[in-house]
């Protein structure tokens, strides 16, 4: 399999930016066991 480029999620994602095309999102902590990788995780 050949993941996409930037975001893995970007071909099916509703609020998809140019970004998430292009560059992956960091892994952030957001609760002692939470994480979110998303370039939109505090909008």
């Amino acid at each position: 399999l050949s993941p996409p480029s930037g975001c893995r999620f970007h071909p099916r994602c509703p609020s998809c930016l140019s970004i998430c095309s292009q560059h992956a999102p960091e892994t952030v902590t957001i609760a002692p066991i939470h994480t979110v990788a998303c370039h939109l995780h505090d909008q």
